[in-house]
């Protein structure tokens, strides 16, 4: 060990000397140090300074309580159930009849002509059925095809964004002349 270690060992003891009077007080209270960890000396130190009485240990109070309580609580065994066991559930595979071959029923599919679809899609938006645009914003209105049994619709509406004024598309599917559901085209998530 060299000379600036001995050094340094002697100024952070000095330090530590004097500020832990200052800090222990601070260091109880926050609960970061223990009471009980505290030695006779400093506490009758500090009783006599604040002029209080000693508090009792904790010991003390620890042994009192237990005088007090003299008959222990009876320990109750656990009691463990074993579940009777359950034979297995017998299945009987019940005769399926000879596959008769029907004919799945046709759901009737109502094809709307490019004016309907834009006067529904136009009664939707007045209706408020999508939130991310109103009618007045809406530049094209048209006819974009199928989806399985819907009917889609397109609509393009000039909207504020934050990268400025830009063009941006809505999807409406649509079923038994009603807008099912509004989305997002490139996503296929719904709008609001």
């Amino acid at each position: 060990m060299n000379s600036s270690s001995i050094l340094l060992c002697f100024v952070f003891a000095a330090i530590g000397y004097v500020l832990h009077p200052m800090l222990l007080p601070g260091l109880l209270d926050s609960k970061l140090v223990a009471e009980s960890s505290l030695s006779d000396g400093y506490k009758e130190e500090q009783a006599k300074k604040t002029g209080k009485d000693l508090p009792e240990s904790e010991d003390d109070t620890e042994q009192d309580t237990a005088k007090e309580n003299v008959a222990p609580e009876p320990i109750k065994p656990e009691v463990v159930e074993t579940p009777t066991p359950v034979p297995p559930a017998i299945v009987v595979p019940t005769p399926t009849p000879d596959p008769v071959t029907t004919p799945a029923p046709v759901e009737a599919v109502v094809k709307l002509s490019e004016q309907a679809l834009i006067n529904i899609l136009k009664a939707s938006v007045k209706a408020g059925d999508v939130n991310e645009f109103e009618f007045n914003q809406v530049l094209e209105w048209k006819l974009a095809g199928d989806e399985g049994t819907h009917q889609v619709g397109m609509v393009t509406y000039q909207a504020d964004t934050i990268f400025d004024e830009q063009k941006l598309e809505a999807k409406a599917l649509i079923k038994d002349g009603k807008v099912v559901k509004w989305l997002w085209p490139t996503t296929n998530t719904k709008m609001r």
